[in-house]
């Protein structure tokens, strides 16, 4: 009977660490995209301030996507929506979601497009923030 109440004591507990770690995935999956939500809405905003602040000061295309960010938002009134978010994991450091953005301009010297890519976001002073991305795909929008 003692081996069964020790068994039984060691299931429970493991199924309570499991859903506590699948709690904290959700919270973590949520919280990311929300990020991605802001940093969309940053960017639709055209406030180069905003959204830069979403995405991580070390993160080797900061000073590149400053550069982007203000000729874009001179030439363009782009406007940019989250299409999907897939939250895929973490590791000790970064954080992967699966993001397809899609991204339109009223202007004809524009493809409008939908951009599936896979986004990292790491911590920068216990704020999660945009580290990189890497593109998939991207479906230009001929029909628009």
């Amino acid at each position: 009977m003692r081996t069964l109440s020790v068994l039984s004591v060691t299931i429970l507990t493991l199924w309570g660490l499991a859903a506590s770690t699948a709690s904290a995935d959700e919270v973590l999956a949520a919280t990311l995209h929300q990020l991605t939500k802001d940093h969309a809405a940053a960017y639709d905003r055209e406030d180069a301030d905003a959204t830069l602040r979403l995405v991580h000061t070390r993160s080797p295309e900061y000073e590149a996507t400053r550069t982007v960010l203000e000729s874009q938002f001179r030439a363009h009134d782009l406007k940019t929506e989250v299409v999907s978010f897939q939250y895929i994991g973490h590791d000790d450091e970064f954080a992967y979601a699966r993001v397809k953005l899609r991204t339109h301009d009223s202007t004809a010297d524009f493809a409008d497009n939908t951009v599936d890519s896979v986004t990292l976001y790491h911590r920068e002073d216990g704020t999660w923030k945009v580290w990189s991305d890497f593109i998939l795909g991207i479906d230009v929008n001929e029909d628009d």
